[in-house]
Order: structure tokens, then sequence, then C-alpha cells
């Protein structure tokens, strides 16, 4: 009897789910970034708070204050939370990941809130306190993102730290990682210790499938039951199976931004301003959206979502124009030298939307030298400004605006390289501070409004597309399933099953 009520809580009832995705989970620290997959942090950890898609919702916290300053934000802990290994999640495990965190200050340097902070401790164990040395708009969003600001168990970290890595992945989530076999597969089983609803799903397995036909394959087959997630399944298929009635086909509301930068770094070919206004106004972008994305993504005529707060503004320079493409290439110095574009060689929708562009560019009298880059490299060649087009996103929420703008600030991303030789490069640096420091919606509107119009005029951002995020299930076996408001939020736990 003893035995059987020590191991009652990991006594789970419920269907088995099986899904896949290309990339193991990882080591699943919560505090660092690749190969730690986001979905799978997300399951395991959780934040302070979360955005349900319309506002910031508690999530170990019960509730939370804001002084008058905006300096100060205290945030009022949920009672009996325990770890997954039954530890208690309380204020003092919080100022312990915190500290895990800022002493790894530098990688996380991308977001603001890591540079604002002077002291993060509990007051008590049901009370954490965070103070900032200035007002910071992104407060809030930054606390509630995929990573780094979720929690692990502090007997998991090594000596206090998750730096160099962690014992293992306990935190407070719906899930816990039960069984890993590199390149095989994931499996995830519920809590017993979560504070949220009873799951459904006793056991989830996520089998490692890199190669899109592949995971599409072994869904018709009856092999996987749900396929979610970007570009986990083809628009063409998401189509196609959309008219079978055994499937149920879902997707999110439009996330971040798909766009195209282009490098005015000194040092590239596209620094001149009138070359980059020829490229912008050579790309038939309504060919693109027809043709390679089916019309399932929104067309993207600003560099936000207009539907965010303070980022209805459409770029005035990305409007195809083909006459005008011709005057602008006549007016720059470019001389038939070849422009390398990079896009991420086993991502079937970069490669197509690349060759499509290559072929607009040619007709202008623009030759493009498409670089096919391992995902990796891509990114490396986005930090480093290795390019003279390439592929980027905007986040999607709650990333979208404040931390996207943020992370142009430090030489980690696309943004940067791309415009640090800009003659507008010291406003629009001023500009993102002003809205980092700002609480005032006015004035955040006009300051916005100041920023958008400095990229639009820069002629360095073509938008695509707002995101969605595409999944389809099998109805006998799932009865409803709930995308959630990030894109990596997969809600297995809110799954209802048949």
């Amino acid at each position: 009897m003893f035995l059987f009520l020590l191991f009652l809580p990991f006594v789970a009832f419920g269907r088995e789910i099986t899904t896949a995705w290309a990339l193991n989970a990882g080591s699943i620290n919560p505090h660092l970034y690749s190969p730690n997959q986001m979905y799978a942090q997300i399951m395991l950890y959780q934040p302070l708070i979360r955005f349900d898609g319309q506002k910031f919702v508690g999530e170990i916290a019960e509730s939370w204050e804001i002084s008058k300053d905006n300096k100060t934000y205290t945030f009022f802990i949920k009672e009996n939370l325990l770890f997954s290994d039954g530890s208690p999640l309380d204020a003092y495990a919080i100022e312990a990941n915190f500290k895990a965190i800022l002493e790894n200050k530098m990688r996380h340097s991308w977001l603001g809130i890591t540079q604002k902070i002077i002291s993060a401790k509990a007051l008590d164990s049901k009370t954490f306190e965070l103070k900032l040395k200035s007002p910071y708009i992104a407060t809030l969003n930054e606390l509630s993102l995929p990573r780094p600001f979720r929690f692990i168990a502090p007997s998991a970290m090594l000596n206090g730290s998750t730096k160099n890595g962690i014992k293992a992945p306990i935190g407070s989530g719906a899930w816990i990682l039960k069984e890993s076999r590199l390149g095989a597969y994931d499996i995830f089983v519920p809590n017993p210790y979560y504070h949220g609803n009873k799951l459904q799903i006793s056991k989830l397995t996520i089998k490692i499938l890199p190669d899109a036909n592949s995971r599409i394959l072994a869904f018709e087959s009856g092999a996987l039951d749900i396929l979610v997630g970007k570009d986990s399944i083809s628009r063409e298929n998401f189509l196609r199976l959309s008219k079978n009635a055994k499937y149920q086909t879902i997707q999110s509301q439009p996330q971040g931004t798909f766009h195209i930068i282009i490098n005015a770094s000194k040092d590239r070919k596209t620094a001149d301003i009138h070359l980059r206004k020829a490229i912008l106004a050579a790309i038939d972008k309504q060919s693109i959206l027809e043709k390679i994305l089916l019309k399932i993504d929104k067309p993207a005529n600003s560099l936000f979502n207009p539907s965010l707060e303070f980022c209805n503004t459409t770029m005035q320079n990305a409007t195809f124009n083909p006459q005008k493409a011709k005057e602008n290439l006549t007016q720059s110095t470019y001389n038939q030298e070849s422009l390398q574009f990079v896009y991420v060689a086993n991502n079937p929708i970069q490669k197509a939307i690349a060759e499509a562009i290559q072929n607009n560019l040619a007709k202008s009298g623009i030759k493009i030298e498409l670089i096919a880059s391992e995902p990796i490299g891509f990114f490396q060649k986005q930090k480093n400004g290795d390019f003279d087009l390439i592929f980027n996103e905007t986040w999607g929420n709650p990333f979208d605006p404040h931390s996207f703008i943020a992370s142009m600030l430090i030489p980690s991303h696309a943004d940067f390289a791309a415009q640090k030789d800009l003659n507008s490069r010291q406003k629009i640096e001023s500009t993102i501070h002003k809205i980092l420091n700002q609480t005032d919606e006015k004035i955040l509107k006009h300051d916005y409004q100041t920023l958008l119009n400095l990229l639009d005029e820069s002629a360095i951002y073509l938008p695509l597309s707002h995101n969605v995020v595409l999944g389809i299930y099998n109805k006998t076996k799932i009865k409803s399933y709930q995308i959630g408001a990030m894109e990596t939020e997969f809600l297995f736990e809110t799954m209802e099953v048949k």
C-alpha cells in the first residue's frame, strides 16, 4: 500500500497521442537557446505571467502591482506550487532563477530588460520584487517569453547556475520529459504536480522527422495523430487535406511578419539606396502571395502586424512598380555585379520565393546569386551581415513590437547588421531608446510613427506576409486542439481527445 501511494501521483489515465517535429527537444534548459526547442521549454517551464493572445494573465503569479514610477514590479505568487520533483516553487526559487539568468546577462543582451534590472529578490516566500533602473515598456512582454524567464527547480541547477547546463529538466509546467532518443523521439508525460487542469493525454510521443514529406506521409498513414507548428505541414498539403472529412485543419491568427532585409552596410553593393529602392520596386509580392504562399498567409505592407498597438503604418517604398525600379536603378552605381541572396537550404518556401525574386530582378537588370545555407550558417550570416538580401521574420506576440525593436540595438540579428551604416542609424537608435523608456501612450504612438517612417525611408525592408501557424489533426482521435498565442506554443495540455 505504501508503494502504491508513493507512486500514485505518477499514475496517468488517458489517450496516447503521437506527433512529429524536425529536431529533438534538446536538454531543455529554460535559460538557454538552440538546440533547446522553444515549444519544449514552454511545455516544461512556466513564467510569472503569460500572454493569452489579448492580455497578460498570471501563470505563477496570482497578481502583480506596478509602482507609480513604473520601476518596481511586485508579483504575488500562487499558493502551493510545486516543481515536477515535488520541491516548492516559491519566490525564493524565482529569485534563484533570476540570479542564474542574470549571471549570463550578456547572452540575453538582446532583451532590453536584462539591461534594466537592478534587483530581483524574494521579499518572502509568496512575494517577488523586480526593480528596474528606469521604466521599460516591454517588461511584461519579455517576462512572458518562451525563454529565458521561465523557472527550473533550483535543485536541478549546477551549483546555482544554468549557463553551463542543468542536472535535469525539472519545471512546473504541464509536462515532464520522460525519455529522449537522439534522432528518433521525445516522450512527454503529464506532470503530476501541475496546478492547471487535468490533462486528457497520458503520453505524448514526438517523433523526430526532419523531412516535411516524411511527416505528412506518417500522418496520412495513421502513425501520427496531429501535426502543428511553423513549417510542420506544407501549404499544398494543408489545402489538400482540408478536403478530407477525416481530418480537421486549423490555423492561427496572423503572427510575425515574414520579410526580406536588404543590407545597407557600406561594404556591400546594396549600400546604394537607389539600388535598394530599385530592388523593392522590382519584386512582385502579390504573385508570391498567390502562387507560392497560396493565399494562406496574410499580405503584409508593414514591418509589424498593423493590429498591434502603435504599428498601423504602411511602408511606402515596398510597392511593386517596375518602371520605378528601372528609374532608381539608372540613378544607382550598380554595375551588373551579382548580389547574394541567402536562404535556408532545407526550406522549400524560401527557395521558391528566392527563385521568384531572382526572376523579378533579372527583368529589371539586377543579377542575383542564390546562396543556400544550412540553418546554423544562415543565422550566422544574418548576425555577421554576410548577405546582400536575406530572409527574416519578426517574432509575433508578445515579442512585437517592443522586444523586436530592442533587438535592433544589439549585434546579434540581421536588423543590426543591415542598419548599422545607415545615415539615419543614430536617429533610429535614439528613437528606440526613447520608446523603450516611455510609458505615455500618446508619446509612444508618435515615436513609433517616427521609427517606422525611418525604417521605411531606409529602403531595407520588404514585408511579404504575416505568418500563420498551420495544423491538422485526425478527428477520430482528437476532439479539439487550441493553437497558442505564440507560434511555438503548442497547447497539448488543453487538447480534448476521443
